[in-house]
């Protein structure tokens, strides 16, 4: 059994390409790859093909730096959260239901993403690539054109929750799924103390039902 992580996040939408888009990729289970160059500064580009870079003046090709970044969209959320049309400024007004929750997310003095967001989509992602990557889920999701909600450096809006309007200083993601099979302790033949697989591959399963 491989291990197997997955995270809900509620992520910020500009169009309604980009809706279909990560629908598209929930219902044929495609896995998504970029590369990203883990030496770079914050916010780190991810890149859809892996770039080829050449230092002045000299043949050598650096491209194998980047490393690959694989996921999967497994769970697009309801549709009423979905089709929340998200607006800011002078002409939001809190008490209207259609905006409520626009206005929770973002204020009309709370910085909001660049361009602006028409919707805010939870979705499950779960993370193909097991070895470290950083940055993978957030500058993934960017990538695509879907910040996640709260994550300034990488486009997400500043969240706002309740009526005095505090700042929510939180990335909108959270661990929701986690399988692995049951470890036990094993000595290796030098005498050092590891975890392995336990022998009856008793499997683990959890799962977070709920969020926000």
């Amino acid at each position: 059994m491989t291990p197997t992580k997955v995270y809900r996040c509620l992520v910020c939408v500009n169009d309604d390409d980009t809706l279909d888009q990560m629908e598209r990729f929930q219902q044929t289970n495609a896995t998504i790859v970029h590369f990203e160059n883990p030496r770079s500064a914050a916010p780190k580009k991810f890149f859809r093909h892996k770039p080829k870079n050449h230092h002045h003046g000299g043949d050598k090709d650096d491209s194998d730096k980047w490393l690959k970044c694989e996921m999967k969209i497994t769970r697009v959320g309801d549709v009423a959260l979905r089709a929340a049309y998200v607006k800011c400024g002078k002409q939001s007004n809190a008490k209207d239901p259609e905006i409520a929750l626009a206005h929770r997310l973002w204020g009309p003095h709370q910085k909001i993403p660049e361009k602006g967001a028409k919707y805010v989509m939870d979705i499950d992602v779960e993370l193909i690539t097991k070895e470290w990557r950083p940055h993978q889920l957030r500058g993934q999701l960017a990538a695509l054109g879907c910040p996640i909600v709260g994550d300034e450096i990488y486009g997400g809006g500043v969240c706002e929750t309740g009526g005095h309007r505090h700042t929510w200083n939180r990335v909108a993601v959270q661990c929701c799924q986690l399988d692995f099979v049951e470890p036990e302790w094993s000595t290796s033949d030098e005498g050092k103390k590891m975890l392995v697989p336990s022998k009856d591959s008793k499997e683990c399963h959890f799962r977070l039902e709920s969020a926000w």
